[in-house]
């Protein structure tokens, strides 16, 4: 999955109609960029990247848009829940893990930052402020086991995490909403399985 530029024009509108009075000093289309990233399991809606170049440190702010109305990424899955009632959701076992590294790099949790880790292994090295990595949203992890579960309509998948800050096997469990619920089974020890 691979970001895309916009235009100078669609900079521009997508500017007009994200900034509210109290913003209208945040972006300019002379200091900022937006840019879009399609996601696989919506089909109207992708995530948009609205940053301010010429703040230090740089200042990003992320959308869920069809490119007219745009819902911005607060830190809670209410965004998310409200965006897959209305694009079109699709939430497949060939869909979830973008799903879940989408929604786990946007969603605060109480318990803490989870990641899904692409093996047991990279706990030991992982770095939660690399942005690049947590943005992998196509990352396939190993080991990994996806079931549907037909008669609750929920998607189980069982993924090494780091929960936390520490190595864990996990059970993860979504359902056709998009909610996510998230049961440590087990801790990885010296980063192994």
């Amino acid at each position: 999955m691979d970001w895309h530029r916009l235009d100078r024009d669609k900079t521009v509108s997508m500017i007009t109609r994200v900034k509210s009075a109290g913003e209208s000093i945040l972006f300019s289309p002379a200091t900022s960029e937006a840019k879009v990233l399609r996601l696989p399991f919506y089909d109207s809606f992708s995530l948009y990247r609205l940053t301010n170049f010429s703040s230090l440190p740089t200042f990003s702010m992320d959308f869920l848009s069809d490119g007219e109305t745009y819902y911005y990424m607060d830190g809670s899955d209410a965004p998310i829940l409200r965006i897959n009632q209305l694009a079109g959701f699709k939430l497949t076992e060939e869909t979830v893990l973008a799903y879940l590294n989408f929604y786990f790099c946007f969603v605060r949790l109480p318990e803490g930052e989870i990641i899904i880790l692409k093996s047991p292994e990279e706990a030991a090295i992982i770095d939660l402020y690399d942005d690049e990595r947590r943005e992998e949203f196509g990352a396939i992890p190993t080991p990994c086991k996806i079931e549907e579960a037909k008669e609750t309509g929920l998607i189980n998948v069982t993924v090494p995490i780091l929960y936390d800050s520490s190595p864990m096997e996990a059970l993860i469990s979504v359902t056709r909403e998009g909610k996510v619920t998230t049961q440590p089974k087990r801790m990885l020890t010296m980063g192994r399985a």
